[in-house]
C-alpha cells in the first residue's frame, strides 16, 4: 500500500510533481504569450489610428486655411480663380470634419466629446462668416466684406486651430500611454518566461534524477530475484533428486507388503501406500522437470508406439482410492500414438488429478481417448465452475493456481499444468482448454500417430 499511496497516476510522486509544474509552466507561458500578443497589437492598433487621426487633422486643417486664404484672395482683387479654389476648399470642410469625427470615435481619444464640441461650433462660425463675405464680394460690395473679414474671420479660425491642437495633444498621450504600457508588459512576460524556463529546467532535472533512481532500483530488485530463483532451482532440484532414494525404500516396502500373506485391511492399507508413493514420485518428478525446464536444458523423451487409452486406464487404476471414485474413462476409435509412456502418464496423471480437485465433487471426471486421421485426442473434462477468461492464458505457467474457491486449490503446487504443457510440447503433442464458467473445464491434448510404414519407406 506504501508503494501505491507514493504513485500518483502510476508515477513516482515527485516525477507526477515536476510534470505537473512544467504542465503548468507551459500553460503559463500560453497565457502570457497571449497576453503580450494582445498588448503588442493594440499598440499597433493605437499606432495606426494615430496615424489615421493625424491624417484627419491635417486635411481638416488644410481645407480650412485653404478656404480661408482663398476668400481674402477674392475679396481683395476679385478674381474667379480665387473663388472657385474657395469653393473646392469649402466643400471638402464637411467630409474631413466627418472623417475626423469618424477615427476620434473608433480611437476613443475625446471619449467624452469635449474636443469635437468645441472644433464642431467653431468650424460651423468659420463657414457662415466665409459664407457672408462672400455674398458680399459677390454682390461688389467688396469694402464691407473686407470689413466683415476684418473683424470676424480670426476668431473662428483660431478657436478651431486650438480646438484641433488640444484633439491631437490628447491623441499623442493615448499612444505614448498604449506603448508604454506595452511595454512593460512586454518586459514583465520575457521576465516570467525565463522564470518558468528555469523553473521547467529544475523539474526536468529532477524527473531525470528520480527517473535514473527508479530504474537503478528496479534493476537491483530484478537481479536479487533473478538471485531468489536461482537458489530456489537448485534447492528443488537438489531436494527433489535426494528425495527419490527414500521413497523408492517406501514403494519397495509397501510393494512387498502387498505381495505378503497379511490380512486384507494390511494389504489394503499397503496399496494406499503405494498409491501415495506414486503420486509422491509424480510431483518429485515435475519438480525436476520444472527445474530443468528453468534451466533450458532439453527434456528427455523417447518416444514408441503405444495405446494411449490404455496409458490412461492405468494412470486412472493409480489414483483410485476410496476417496475418487468418479473417473470415467471412453475410447472412441484407433487410439494407438507416438509418445513417451513415462512421460505421457505425467501428463495424464496431472490432468486428471487437476479434474478431481477442482471439478464438482459428486460429478464424474470423464477421460476419452479419441482417435483421428492423424492424430489422437486426449481429453479430460470437468463438471466444475469453469475458468475466467482472464485467467485463462496463464495456467500454464509454473506455480500458478486457478483462483477457485475450492478446497483442492490449498494443496496445489502449482506446477501441473505447467509441467502438462511442457512433456505435451516435448513429445510434439499440443494442448489446448475450453472453458466456459459454469460449464466445467475440458483440457485438450492432440497426440501426433506414429509415421506409417508406407510413409517410412517414401
Amino acid at each position: 500500500m506504501a508503494g501505491k499511496a507514493s504513485r500518483w497516476l502510476g508515477l513516482p510522486k515527485r516525477v507526477a510533481a515536476g510534470f505537473a509544474v512544467a504542465l503548468a509552466s507551459l500553460v503559463a507561458s500560453g497565457v502570457l504569450t497571449g497576453v503580450t500578443l494582445g498588448k503588442r497589437t493594440d499598440a499597433s492598433v493605437a499606432a495606426e489610428l494615430a496615424a489615421d487621426t493625424q491624417l484627419a487633422l491635417e486635411e481638416l486643417e488644410s481645407a480650412m486655411l485653404v478656404a480661408d486664404a482663398a476668400l481674402d484672395a477674392y475679396v481683395a482683387g476679385g478674381d474667379a480663380r480665387h473663388r472657385a479654389r474657395y469653393e473646392t476648399a469649402r466643400d471638402m470642410i464637411p467630409g474631413a470634419l466627418e472623417r475626423l469625427t469618424r477615427v476620434v470615435a473608433a480611437e476613443g481619444v475625446d471619449e467624452d466629446g469635449r474636443h469635437l464640441g468645441r472644433l464642431r461650433p467653431a468650424v460651423k462660425r468659420l463657414v457662415d462668416g466665409q459664407g457672408r463675405a462672400l455674398a458680399l464680394a459677390d454682390a461688389g460690395r467688396r469694402a464691407e466684406a473686407r470689413m466683415l473679414r476684418a473683424t470676424e474671420a480670426v476668431p473662428p479660425l483660431e478657436r478651431a486651430h486650438a480646438a484641433l491642437d488640444a484633439l491631437e495633444e490628447r491623441e499623442a498621450g493615448e499612444v505614448v500611454r498604449t506603448m508604454a504600457l506595452s511595454k512593460s508588459t512586454r518586459l514583465i512576460s520575457n521576465g516570467v518566461f525565463l522564470g518558468l524556463d528555469v523553473v521547467l529546467l529544475v523539474c526536468v532535472l529532477g524527473a531525470v534524477r528520480v527517473v535514473r533512481q527508479e530504474i537503478r532500483v528496479r534493476d537491483e530488485h530484478e537481479a536479487e530475484l533473478a538471485r531468489a530463483q536461482e537458489v530456489q532451482q537448485r534447492l528443488v532440484a537438489v531436494v527433489s533428486h535426494d528425495l527419490r532414494n527414500p521413497l523408492s525404500g517406501i514403494l519397495t516396502a509397501a510393494w512387498a507388503l502387498a505381495r505378503a500373506d497379511l490380512p486384507d485391511d494390511a494389504k489394503r492399507a499397503a496399496r494406499r501406500i503405494m498409491a501415495a508413493g506414486r503420486r509422491m514420485e509424480r510431483l518429485i518428478r515435475d519438480l525436476l522437470d520444472w527445474s530443468r525446464a528453468k534451466a533450458g536444458a532439453e527434456i528427455p523423451v523417447h518416444l514408441r508406439e503405444a495405446d494411449l487409452y490404455e496409458l490412461c486406464v492405468r494412470v486412472a487404476d493409480d489414483l483410485r482410492d476410496p476417496r475418487f471414485h468418479r473417473i470415467e474413462i471412453v475410447r472412441q476409435g484407433d487410439t494407438l500414438a507416438e509418445f513417451d509412456p513415462d512421460r505421457m502418464e505425467q501428463v495424464v496423471a496431472n490432468l486428471i488429478s487437476n479434474a478431481l480437485k477442482y471439478g464438482d465433487p459428486e460429478r464424474p471426471v470423464r477421460v476419452g481417448a479419441v482417435g483421428e486421421e492423424r492424430a489422437v485426442r486426449l481429453e479430460v473434462h470437468d463438471e466444475g465452475p469453469g475458468l475466467d477468461p482472464a485467467i485463462q492464458a496463464s495456467i500454464f505457467e509454473p506455480f500458478h493456481r486457478a483462483p477457485r474457491e475450492h478446497p483442492g486449490a490449498r494443496t496445489s503446487v502449482g506446477l501441473g499444468l505447467f509441467v502438462v504443457r511442457t512433456l505435451s510440447e516435448a513429445q510434439g503433442a499440443q494442448v489446448n482448454v475450453e472453458s466456459v464458467p459454469g460449464r466445467g473445464t475440458t483440457f485438450v491434448v492432440t497426440v501426433p500417430r506414429a509415421p506409417r510404414p508406407e510413409a517410412r519407406l517414401a
